[in-house]
């Protein structure tokens, strides 16, 4: 009680000491001088100025009766186009921009270089760093993965060499507060398929021999054949060894050119990979 007599004082004796006192002018504050300037410009001295100061903000500000070009927001936005007021100052009000992503190619060899890009667009920004994040395939979050900037129209670039990319992972990146989408790299596996013959007769074992990188040890890896244009079909199945490699024999009841193909079928890591085609000669 005895606190709340005391401010109370105080305030009633404030009161009266400003009835008291003269006038004083307001002070005026100097806008720095832009082209076109922040606020309008005082004409007359600070101690004859007795209107409110208008206070400078980093925000659109134009010639009376003009139209303010898009420009940046303080948040990292981007503001829609907007008449200035008669005061020559104006708080747009803004709209977010974005930030795109893209990566290429899409899918992927695995061990093949992959550059990932984009840009923030609405409201392009020289220098801004932008960070990459990924998340590798069988792991349930992201990681920082590298960094950049922009570069003068807002656009920015990740090259990722060869030997980074072997499996599908996701990624995305973040710059100046915004995220952009997420994008789902799928990358095949590079299957190999060579034979110990590319002419054979009928009846004549061949042998075919592979490897698949990434390593798959352990998984099967089917063999389809067809002849002339017509459907695939599964002649054999290979255990990947702890090389992840295989090897499998065989031969061929018919004469006539075959084609033959070593498949991975698709699991987390990587998706369906085929190896390039053989063709075999088989004559009777």
């Amino acid at each position: 009680m005895r606190r709340s007599i005391v401010l109370i004082s105080f305030v009633v004796a404030a009161v009266a000491l400003s009835m008291l006192a003269p006038a004083s002018p307001a002070r005026a504050i100097i806008c720095p001088q832009a082209s076109p300037p922040c606020c309008p410009v005082p004409t007359q001295g600070a101690r004859s100025v007795h209107v409110a100061p208008i206070c400078c903000q980093p925000t659109t500000c134009c010639a009376t009766g003009t139209t303010a070009s898009t420009v940046c927001c303080a948040t990292g936005t981007t503001a829609s186009t907007v008449c200035c007021p008669s005061a020559g100052c104006c708080t747009p009000p803004c709209v977010a921009g974005t930030l795109t992503i893209g990566s290429s190619p899409n899918p992927s060899k695995a061990g093949a270089k992959v550059v990932i890009s984009g840009a923030i667009t609405g409201n392009p920004q020289s220098g801004a760093q932008v960070v990459l994040w990924r998340e590798p395939a069988g792991q349930s979050s992201f990681k920082q993965m590298s960094q950049t900037t922009t570069d003068g129209s807002g656009h920015y670039t990740f090259t990722l060499g060869r030997g980074k990319v072997m499996a599908d992972q996701a990624w995305y990146v973040t710059s100046v507060g915004l995220r952009s989408s997420t994008v789902q790299q799928r990358v095949n596996a590079v299957v190999g398929l060579s034979s110990s013959a590319r002419s054979t007769v009928v009846g004549h074992v061949i042998r075919l021999t592979g490897r698949v990188t990434p390593s798959h040890a352990g998984e099967v890896v089917l063999i389809e054949a067809r002849r002339g244009g017509g459907a695939w079909h599964v002649i054999q199945r290979a255990r990947l060894g702890h090389g992840s490699s295989y090897a499998v024999s065989g031969h061929f009841g018919q004469p006539g050119p075959v084609q033959v193909k070593a498949v991975l079928p698709g699991d987390e890591r990587n998706a369906r990979s085929t190896s390039p085609t053989v063709t075999v000669t088989v004559k009777g």
